[in-house]
């Protein structure tokens, strides 16, 4: 594993959007903001107007219609942008305009979000990954793909990588929750772990891909993988105990998602909070533009298990 950029950590800014469903938005470092949040905030996702609104087509998978948003040209190699809890294509905006100067770059809206149709009860993640992989079929966009997750969305894309070997060659994961998260943050003390639990029920969190308990992610992707981090936090929550030490359990488990893969880097982006696609949209696109650039590589081809 490489390690990208350095600084000290200041601290987090998290997305104010509420989402559908009651998982981290701001992973790390808010998670004891975010508890109270998540509960109050099942099917809130605000509709507004959207820049992809003009490029973008709907398409059945199954009973459901899918927003699929796909720029630059069909003839390069295909990224697939994931978003985080709660969040639409939009999210993506800056990223893909960059993107599609030397890729396919598409980005989509999960069921239940943005201009897909609705559901009545939340995906979960084995859905959602089946959902995707509809998607793609349904949309004719052939394999294989440089996959990038944000926040739970790099959860998404790893069950994908793992169900899909042969179908994704790449991976970058932007401010990614971990599978151990809500394990590792309930161990740092009984007041944590009680909050935890208090929100989101073992059964719940293991709905939504993470693990309980001493369960341990067997995970890799020996294939060009990419991590970028946050690298601030707003100072009004500086001196705070609990965000300090969640921000420690939150860059330890970064670390050992970029060792998953003998190709992993772990990257900081210095001056973004959990947003980096909004805040430092070119460190995204850099991070893709090495993962396909690795990826066309004879070595890294042959050396998904």
């Amino acid at each position: 594993m490489q390690r990208g950029r350095s600084s000290s950590k200041k601290v987090p800014r998290c997305g104010a959007a509420a989402s559908n469903l009651k998982m981290d938005r701001c992973i790390g470092f808010s998670v004891w903001l975010s508890l109270a949040t998540f509960a109050l905030s099942i099917g809130t996702t605000a509709q507004r107007a959207s820049p992809n609104e003009h490029t973008g087509h709907l398409f059945e998978t199954g009973p459901h219609k899918m927003f699929l948003n796909c720029t630059g040209s069909a003839d390069a190699p295909t990224v697939i942008l994931e978003a985080g809890t709660g969040d639409s294509s939009d999210v993506w905006t800056a990223v893909q305009k960059e993107v599609e100067q030397f890729a396919h770059v598409c980005s989509y809206d999960r069921l239940g979000l943005g201009r897909s149709d609705k559901l009545a009860a939340p995906h979960t993640a084995d859905e959602i990954v089946d959902d995707l992989h509809q998607l793609l079929k349904a949309a004719r966009l052939l394999p294989p793909y440089v996959m990038v997750g944000h926040s739970i969305g790099g959860i998404y894309v790893r069950k994908y990588a793992a169900l899909y070997p042969a179908e994704v060659t790449g991976l970058v994961l932007v401010d990614s929750a971990h599978e151990e998260q809500f394990a590792r943050v309930s161990q740092i003390s009984p007041e944590w772990a009680q909050r935890i639990r208090d929100q989101f029920p073992p059964d719940e969190q293991r709905t939504h891909g993470f693990l309980l308990g001493n369960e341990r992610l067997v995970w890799h992707f020996d294939r060009p993988l990419v991590v970028i981090e946050h690298g601030q936090m707003p100072p009004s929550s500086a001196s705070d105990l609990m965000v300090q030490q969640s921000e420690a359990v939150f860059h330890v488990l970064q670390r050992d998602l970029a060792s998953r893969s003998k190709y992993g880097q772990l990257r900081e982006a210095e001056k973004s909070g959990h947003y980096i696609q909004r805040d430092q949209p070119e460190i995204v696109t850099q991070a893709i533009k090495d993962a396909l650039r690795a990826s066309a590589t004879p070595s890294s081809r042959k050396s998904e298990r």
